[in-house]
């Protein structure tokens, strides 16, 4: 007489899906994004859940936007901008949902937070995301048609330092699709590139009215001709024209 058949054990629906999900591979790489996502959420896979749905749009708005004198005095008021901003922000841009639902524009606005928030190593980072994004092209960034003038005039230095430092990095040979072309030996010619193009509405962004800055920023941020100071003995440019005086080497690192 045969023995009888071990009855099979009841699997249910949820658990075969945790069992699918755990041995499926994807391009959006949904296990590793689930699994980095635990890391910041109570629960990783609604977390991941809720980055398939499109509301209110697909792409993410932007977070605020801050006021310029919110940004300075963050560290000074502990308000928790930054770190609200920036904690697990490198963790979420290896996430390939994310990374879709991010928007080049937004990435611009990170900048301003940093930069006004005296934190400049962020900065580096972030231009280097940006930078390693080749579908992101300066010339497709759209007007914010931003109401706030300072931080209008932040927002299109950027953009235009941005130019600068993308076109500096692909003349060295590095490419935005990490398909870098290094030269053998110092006497070889650099290599040609397609530079990147500014939108055309950051030339149509004015000067930051000073006697605005006067009202607006901390009088310690202003320097002795009413411009206002990120950086003592600020050096760029570009953002000099705008009444601002700063330095950029953070947006050129390599």
């Amino acid at each position: 007489m045969s023995k009888p058949r071990r009855p099979r054990p009841k699997i249910s629906l949820w658990a075969r899906f945790k069992i699918f999900l755990r041995h499926w591979h994807s391009p959006l790489e949904l296990r590793n994004s689930c699994s980095r996502l635990s890391s910041s959420h109570t629960n990783g896979f609604f977390a991941l859940l809720r980055l398939l749905i499109p509301y209110p749009s697909w792409h993410f708005s932007i977070p605020g936007p801050f006021s310029p004198r919110e940004v300075i005095e963050d560290k000074e008021k502990e308000t928790g901008i930054i770190n609200s901003q920036f904690n697990g922000l490198c963790n979420l841009q290896a996430i390939p949902l994310w990374r879709m639902r991010d928007t080049p524009l937004r990435s611009v606005y990170r900048i301003y937070e940093a930069h006004l928030a005296d934190r400049y190593a962020l900065i580096g980072k972030e231009t280097e995301y940006f930078f390693f994004r080749p579908g992101w092209r300066l010339r497709d960034i759209p007007d914010p048609k931003d109401t706030d003038p300072i931080r209008y005039a932040v927002i299109a230095c950027i953009v235009e330092e941005l130019q600068e430092s993308l076109n500096w990095k692909l003349s060295l040979g590095l490419r935005r699709n990490r398909q870098h072309i290094l030269r053998e030996r110092d006497e070889d010619p650099y290599p040609e590139f397609t530079p990147e193009e500014l939108p055309d509405w950051t030339k149509n962004v004015s000067a930051i009215d000073k006697e605005l800055l006067k009202q607006s920023v901390p009088s310690r941020m202003l320097s002795t001709e009413g411009q206002l100071v990120l950086e003592e003995k600020g050096l760029s440019r570009i953002f000099s024209q705008r009444n601002i005086l700063t330095n950029t080497g953070w947006f050129y690192t390599v």
